[in-house]
């Protein structure tokens, strides 16, 4: 095997990857429009909830690096109207062990039996935010004074309200933290693997202007140069030098008052048009000369189940892993618990990544699954690899750049056509659950599978001798 194996992995119980799939099949998302109860945090403990989600200690800090925080202030972005099982997740299992934690969100609240209180970053909006009654922003009023409105509180009040927060959360967070080197920006849904941000940060020299993500197009300036931004899914890391530029503003010196506006009132109406705060942020930092440094696939985009390995898609293999974008509540604590055991010589690779989700070692098909919408092509329409999911397989198999497929099948009993389609992947991913879909007519189905023999062929043939830190770039974007 000409990949190094640069350790054994110990305690990993070898249906990891069931408990992986299983996990799975309820990903929740905050963008759904499903009443949210009035009091979240009301009710205790859920019977089969571990004791230490509640405020017990938690063995898993033992050994961070608390020293390390003096250095980093981690700022948590939630919204109120997230998942509960989410948002403990995260805190009880990502941003657990660290002590100086910031959390704004669009509501102040406790947040169960946790230490935690948020910050509701929403009224820290300047006045010119609110003199058109913009209508994104009526939500707050829904989630803060339910009572008082006519319409239910619902997840996409949440997402209406987030593009709001980022401006002002990156004010909040400096005036709270002045003397902090690094500023890690972090979601709920997002994964991170804080031994790989120590590891990035000794790389980089804190009194130098830095401003690090994964990179995404983002506006034009006036010179027509074109300006990418940090996908706030994946993580925004700013130096301390960068957000004082960012922030400063000019005051008189005879009255001390500012003669200039916060960066949060100068871009209000952008951050009004603009779907994304994290584009209008890096927009923002663009036009105070600070420019993203971009770090794909460090800052990653993709969750867990949906990284794309192999030959046919970019590489992942000998880059450190740092984030994990929509990372499912129920992968997270067997993720944590399984990164705080293994050994800490070396950091956690992409390589890595695929030994843990075991593809390629047993798992050969999987009903009621999808894992062809990242890479997929399909054979001409003829072909026999749509006669059934046996035909699908065997062609996958005889294919030479396919390492996985989706077997789609539409059974019908009405007027419309019966339809079987093969996909074929040029990469290797797990995939995620796809349950049938019905109607009085048809009946949709998904199976995948995975071609163990050339997975494994390719996955020998990789070396991995040393970690590859990617240098800045925004060549290799999402």
């Amino acid at each position: 095997m000409a990949r190094i194996n640069r350790w054994c992995y110990v305690g990993v119980p070898a249906v990891s990857l069931a408990v992986i799939l299983l996990s799975l099949l309820n990903t929740p998302s905050w963008t759904g429009i499903l009443p949210i109860e009035g009091d979240r945090w009301s009710s205790g403990p859920a019977a089969d909830e571990p004791d230490r989600l509640y405020g017990q200690s938690d063995l898993n800090c033992k050994d961070f690096p608390h020293h390390r925080l003096a250095d980093i202030q981690v700022v948590l972005r939630l919204g109120s109207t997230q998942p509960l099982d989410q948002v403990l997740s995260h805190i009880n299992n990502v941003t657990n062990c660290i002590s100086n934690l910031i959390i704004v969100s669009d509501k102040e609240e406790q947040l169960g039996d946790t230490p935690h209180r948020t910050h509701d970053i929403i009224t820290d909006l300047p006045e010119v935010y609110w003199h058109d009654e913009n209508p994104d922003l009526q939500a707050h009023g829904r989630i803060n004074n339910p009572d008082s409105q006519n319409e239910p509180v619902t997840g996409r009040d949440g997402w209406l309200l987030d593009r709001f927060k980022f401006l002002p959360m990156v004010e909040y967070a400096f005036m709270q933290n002045e003397r902090a080197k690094w500023f890690y920006f972090v979601e709920a849904d997002t994964y991170i693997v804080w031994d790989t941000l120590f590891r990035l940060l000794d790389r980089y020299d804190a009194r130098k202007e830095w401003y690090m993500g994964s990179p995404s197009p983002g506006r034009k300036m006036e010179d027509d140069k074109k300006t990418y931004f940090a996908y706030g899914g994946a993580g925004i890391l700013l130096s301390r030098p960068a957000i004082e530029k960012l922030v400063h503003r000019e005051s008189s010196r005879t009255h001390g008052e500012f003669t200039e506006p916060s960066i949060a009132e100068r871009w209000a109406q952008l951050v009004k048009d603009d779907c994304c705060g994290d584009s209008v942020l890096g927009f923002a930092l663009a036009n105070k000369g600070i420019f993203l440094s971009g770090l794909y696939p460090i800052f990653n985009p993709h969750p867990l189940h949906g990284i794309p390995f192999g030959p046919g898609a970019k590489m992942y293999w000998c880059q450190p892993v740092l984030s994990l974008h929509k990372t499912s509540p129920n992968d997270i604590p067997m993720l944590s618990g399984f990164l705080h055991r293994r050994p800490k010589d070396l950091p956690w690779l992409y390589a890595d990544v695929l030994d843990y989700l075991h593809i390629g070692d047993t798992m050969e098909k999987r009903q009621h699954w999808q894992n062809s919408d990242w890479n997929g092509f399909d054979e001409e329409p003829e072909s026999p690899v749509h006669k059934s999911v046996e035909a699908c397989a065997a062609g996958c198999h005889t294919h030479g750049e396919c390492y996985q497929w989706t077997y789609y099948s539409k059974e019908s009993w009405g007027e419309e056509p019966s339809e079987n389609k093969c996909t074929f992947v040029r990469s290797i991913r797990l995939g995620t659950p796809k349950e049938p879909e019905t109607s009085p007519t048809t009946r949709l189905t998904w199976t995948s599978g995975w071609d163990t023999v050339r997975i494994k062929k390719w996955v020998n043939e990789m070396e991995c001798a040393d970690p590859e830190w990617v240098e800045p770039s925004i060549q290799r974007i999402y």
